[in-house]
């Protein structure tokens, strides 16, 4: 079975990006720092700071074993993270922020274990939103931004191409 495939520009990238910033700034919640998830969340993170004006930490973990195959660990690992939580950010709300709502077993281990930290409101944004069965669940009380809703095909993104210029002609014909 072939993996049906979609690739985006960094042009619809930024719109996406737009549109999320809208969301999260009519959502009535002012989010003091964004926690991107590495390394997908760190490009969609610094494009919001754009719209948002607020700083970014991050966090790492390892859960897919070869980013191509998409072959997964038995469980979820902590690669980088914040401990302790730093004092500028202590009690304030957070936004958490990602490139793809796929299985949601990443996003769920992240935001449950940084719910256990001394955080206000925590919000979670994605570029992508796939249809499909999730595996994992967003907790409760966790607000959620997602740019687009898109079919369960494989996402190219910009910045994993090594020729910009044949990504783009493929994101141009798809």
């Amino acid at each position: 079975m072939s993996v049906k495939k979609v690739w985006y520009t960094y042009d619809n990238i930024h719109e996406t990006v737009k549109h999320i910033a809208e969301q999260i700034q009519h959502s009535g919640v002012k989010y003091d720092a964004m926690i991107a998830i590495g390394g997908g969340g760190f490009i969609p993170a610094r494009m919001l700071r754009c719209f948002l004006g607020i700083p970014i930490y991050t966090v790492s973990t390892a859960y897919y074993l070869n980013e191509s195959c998409g072959k997964t660990a038995n469980e979820i690992q902590k690669t980088q993270w914040l401990n302790p939580i730093p004092d500028q950010i202590e009690g304030k709300n957070i936004l958490v922020v990602d490139e793809v709502d796929d299985s949601r077993v990443t996003a769920e281990f992240v935001l449950r274990e940084l719910q256990k930290e001394n955080f206000g409101e925590i919000g979670f944004a994605v570029l992508h939103n796939k249809l499909k069965e999730k595996r994992g669940t967003i907790p409760e009380n966790i607000h959620y931004f997602s740019g687009i809703e898109v079919e369960d095909w494989w996402i190219n993104y910009p910045w994993d191409a090594v020729d910009i210029n044949a990504h783009n002609h493929l994101a141009n014909q798809s």
